[in-house]
């Protein structure tokens, strides 16, 4: 890999969280690879014959297709065909939550497909057992200049992560890591009528927590109201405790800069991390945090939201589509704004987002034409973000038709920069710059504001007052914070990950529940027994090459 540019590579150039909104943005089409000298083939040549290409393929929860239609037969499949020569053949499809235990069977048979997705852990098994076609020549071959940029566009951090002793071994699913950095949701209607002014510190967010519990908010005359809504999943963005932590300084399984060692911590071991569960346990004792918090999934959580229970959530920029927008048509007096994370003193919240990709796609290093790959994203690519870009391959007729090809990235900044194309042209009245999704967000943008109030989720996120303001001002003022460690899982990782992942939420819990604070300390020492403190050593040991 080359050299850590740690904060200037990727937060002054680029960043993350995939496309939930919306279709593509279009970028330039300026080659930024600086690869050594290969014969170039033409990114665009269809395979003639066709040829067939065998996947194993992950169907979304909540995927519906038009008449006919599957994961293996769609407009993409049918697009790619006709346009590259590539007939997609599915050895099996699974539903999302059941593909990587099925892809691990397969992984231990070696019964593998020529392209398939895989997560970080999986990648480096299949590395190590030598099961990957090396992708270092076919890349610069045959990837196009607008994917090359695209996959580029968080400062090399996936490709670097994907290349093994100098070879290629994945394409990574770069997208954008600062979609899901955390911000503050609550009811704006709920603070007018406390007469309570919009929160400044993480001090008035407290205050106005207790308020919200305790001094009708509602204004019904029952105390049915809690503080903050939290889930069960404390570590998730939208009712996690994600947001909190970090409004105290505090991250959870991610590494960060150590000042005094010049290494890497685990941000999870740190004091400020106690210092949060300490003030969350108080929550929890006097009610601000309800007492089956921890057995309520996000359909509770929802559902609580939608009825009125609770008007203060963490949470991230997306919300508005599914989270808090079913609380808007129960009440049509619901005002819900969003706020950036606040400090709990004088030091500015840094809200944390992740580094690597949440997962890559590989070749079989049997596979008959490796290159294929590199022309299923090229299309992805381009029918999001190039010339021939169209709307349909987002939303086709209603039908998520993004959610049918395996394939894809979105880039580090695809929904930033369709909410500062759509401001700039709701100032102007000129739409002629926007590509079709952003015209079909600028849209819906604008029928809010003449008044139609079924496009509040849309106009929360993409209007004047939408939260990828909050996203932008993040970004403008350098405040997000990367995980330092981007590298694949260590081998320590793999093999302890699931044991340390079970004590920290068990502990976490325990502590916000009313166990003595000091069990912090002892479960440091059991996180560092039971391979905390060798994980670190091997993060390290690869932070000490990244500065070379």
């Amino acid at each position: 890999m080359k050299r850590l540019a740690y904060h200037a590579a990727l937060l002054a150039g680029t960043m993350l969280a995939g496309s939930l909104l919306g279709a593509c943005s279009q970028g330039n089409e300026e080659k930024q690879s600086d690869a050594a000298p290969t014969e170039q083939k033409d990114p665009n040549a269809k395979f003639d014959p066709p040829i067939n290409v065998r996947m194993v393929l992950s169907q979304a929860v909540n995927t519906t297709f038009p008449e006919g239609d599957s994961m293996s037969n769609n407009l993409w499949t049918r697009t790619l065909l006709e346009e590259t020569g590539i007939q997609i053949k599915s050895d099996w499809t699974v539903d999302e939550t059941q593909y990587n235990e099925k892809l691990n069977v397969a992984i231990a048979s070696g019964e593998l497909p020529d392209v398939f997705q895989v997560t970080p852990t999986q990648l480096q098994q299949l590395v190590d057992s030598d099961m990957l076609a090396d992708l270092t020549k076919v890349y610069k071959q045959y990837i196009s200049p607008l994917a090359d940029e695209k996959l580029r566009e968080d400062g090399n951090i996936g490709i670097n992560s994907a290349t093994f002793d100098g070879k290629l071994m994945a394409l990574p699913y770069t997208t954008a890591a600062m979609d899901g950095a955390t911000m503050v949701w609550l009811r704006k209607d709920w603070l007018d009528n406390l007469g309570i002014p919009e929160p400044k510190t993480m001090q008035d967010v407290l205050a106005i927590s207790k308020a919200f519990k305790n001094n009708d908010p509602d204004k019904n005359g029952k105390n049915d109201t809690v503080g903050i809504g939290f889930r069960k999943d404390i570590f998730s963005a939208f009712g996690g405790m994600t947001g909190f932590f970090n409004s105290y300084h505090a991250y959870k399984n991610m590494w960060i800069a150590d000042p005094k060692s010049g290494g890497l911590v685990q941000g999870l071991i740190q004091p400020e991390m106690k210092q949060a569960l300490a003030k969350l346990q108080e929550l929890y004792k006097s009610g601000e945090i309800e007492k089956e918090f921890s057995v309520k999934g996000t359909p509770q959580l929802q559902e609580d939201i939608a009825t009125g229970r609770v008007g203060l959530v963490f949470g991230a920029m997306a919300d508005p589509l599914s989270n808090l927008n079913k609380s808007m048509k129960n009440d049509p007096k619901a005002v819900w704004e969003c706020y950036p994370l606040l400090s709990i003193d004088d030091k500015p919240v840094k809200p944390q987002i992740s580094s690597s990709p949440p997962v890559y796609f590989v070749v079989n290093k049997n596979a008959k034409h490796p290159e294929a790959i590199m022309k299923m994203m090229n299309l992805w690519v381009e029918k999001c973000f190039g010339k021939t870009a169209d709307g349909k391959f987002d939303y086709d007729n209603g039908f998520p038709s993004h959610k049918y090809f395996t394939v894809r990235t979105y880039g580090a900044r695809k929904n930033l920069n369709n909410y500062l194309n759509i401001q700039e042209a709701l100032k102007t009245g000129d739409t002629s710059k926007l590509n079709p999704g952003q015209q079909l967000n600028y849209d819906q943008v604008k029928k809010y504001l003449g008044g139609d109030k079924s496009y509040w989720n849309y106009a929360k996120i993409f209007g004047p007052e939408g939260s990828l303001g909050i996203v932008n001002k993040y970004f403008n003022e350098k405040l997000l914070l990367p995980d330092a460690y981007y590298g694949i899982p260590t081998s320590t990782m793999v093999k302890r990950s699931s044991t340390t992942g079970d004590l920290v939420e068990q502990t976490f819990m325990k502590i916000i529940m009313g166990a003595p604070i000091d069990t912090f300390d002892s479960f440091v020492e059991n996180w560092n027994k039971l391979g905390g403190a060798e994980i670190t050593k091997e993060v390290n040991d690869w932070y000490a090459k990244q500065k070379k």
